[in-house]
């Protein structure tokens, strides 16, 4: 699909209310999360393995068999028995079933978990040992000073302040910067990186002029870049292979109708589909990544703008969860 049809049908989406509201997307995860943990105890549990063994057991006397068919009535009339066949039956239930969770934070904690998140570019850390921000840029990226564990979020600032640090730039390389805005970042390059799955995240944001917020993906080059969710003027979803391959969608924001949802992808070897509160809203089947990807979640200035003191720009992540499918 070309980026000019891209950009018509994540509009139409968003535009006829065909994405749910957030609160109901997370109601109907939690409810799918919590029937998947009754189906796998349910499947380990004594009353199925009574109800097998009393169907294979071969009943001697007509009162063996007699007590045997009124005990078999009686666990599937039993209302976990009637939970379990129903969602035995569920199509839409089974593709949950088979994810296996790799990766998850929720943020419980009262600082960003090292063991999980680097607070600067993969490459800085393994390069240099320091962070840096990029020379096209407007602003510097701190040492973790512009994240803040608070009420179970991740929060990343951008904020008008005057500093000083490295910055990447195309033609000379690494040179001392200063910049009148700081802002922060966060990736899993060395804790986790995952080739297909399914990779998701519920988060906050609100606008601020010429700022962005980005959760998205990346490995050991430049591209393939997979923007899950970029947010700034307008609204980006989709796959950069290079300055010459751009397949990305880019709407309004003023399409957006909420300050918060739950974006991914399901990506598999056929094509990835990028997810707005559950809801498919583009595609792409034409040169996926073919290496495992790790997670980043960032804000920046990208072009000269004022911020006000009491209004730094706040990015949230709640949670983010990676699955695999057995």
């Amino acid at each position: 699909m070309s980026n000019f049809l891209g950009n018509i049908s994540l509009a139409l989406k968003l535009k006829l209310g065909i994405v749910p509201s957030t609160l109901a997307y997370e109601s109907k995860l939690k409810k799918i999360w919590e029937d998947v943990e009754f189906f796998r105890e349910f499947s380990k549990g004594n009353l199925l393995k009574e109800y097998e063994e009393l169907e294979k057991a071969r009943h001697t006397s007509k009162e063996e068999q007699r007590n045997a068919k009124i005990r078999i009535k009686e666990i599937t009339q039993s209302e976990s028995w009637k939970k379990y066949e129903k969602l035995k039956k569920s199509s839409a239930f089974a593709s949950y079933l088979k994810l296996e969770t790799t990766f998850e934070d929720d943020f419980n904690g009262e600082k960003v978990d090292e063991n999980k998140w680097l607070t600067k570019f993969f490459w800085g850390e393994t390069l240099l040992g320091k962070g840096y921000s990029h020379s096209e840029e407007f602003h510097n990226y701190t040492e973790g000073e512009n994240l803040e564990v608070k009420n179970s979020n991740l929060i990343i600032r951008t904020s008008e302040e005057e500093s000083t640090s490295l910055s990447w730039n195309k033609k000379y390389g690494f040179l001392s910067r200063k910049s009148g805005f700081t802002s922060g970042i966060v990736n899993t390059g060395k804790s986790f990186r995952q080739q297909y799955g399914r990779f998701e995240a519920k988060i906050s944001f609100k606008h601020t002029d010429g700022v962005y917020n980005a959760f998205w993906m990346v490995g050991n080059s430049a591209s393939p870049h997979l923007n899950i969710f970029k947010v700034s003027q307008n609204l980006e979803l989709g796959l950069i292979n290079g300055p010459k391959e751009n397949n990305q969608s880019k709407v309004s924001r003023l399409l957006l109708k909420e300050g918060s949802y739950i974006v991914g992808i399901d990506w598999n070897k056929k094509e990835i589909k990028w997810l707005l509160n559950g809801t498919v809203v583009k595609k792409t089947t034409t040169n996926l990544p073919d290496s495992p990807l790790y997670l980043v979640f960032s804000s920046g200035v990208y072009k000269n703008t004022s911020i006000k003191a009491k209004e730094s720009n706040e990015f949230l992540i709640d949670w983010v969860r990676c699955f695999k499918t057995n």
